[in-house]
């Protein structure tokens, strides 16, 4: 590798965005099947807006995981 090359950044952690959008997608037949009333709301509204947060918190992580992986090694690699 030629000096002042860097390896891109791996990113593996990015499959992590797919949580939110199985969350949302592929669980609403079952969260439509839940008779809960938690917080006096029916449970498939309840279940968006917890979706909403995981969401926020996924983002979140992957963002903070991203910049990590862009920081500049010191390892002398």
């Amino acid at each position: 590798m030629p000096t002042g090359t860097r390896a891109a950044p791996r990113r593996h952690h990015r499959w992590l965005l797919l949580l939110p959008f199985v969350w949302q997608v592929a669980l609403v037949p079952w969260a439509n099947g839940v008779q809960a009333r938690p917080f006096g709301l029916p449970f498939p509204m309840a279940w968006q807006m917890a979706g909403v947060v995981l969401s926020t918190l996924v983002i979140g992580v992957v963002l903070a995981l991203d910049k990590r992986a862009d920081a500049p090694r010191t390892d002398g690699a």
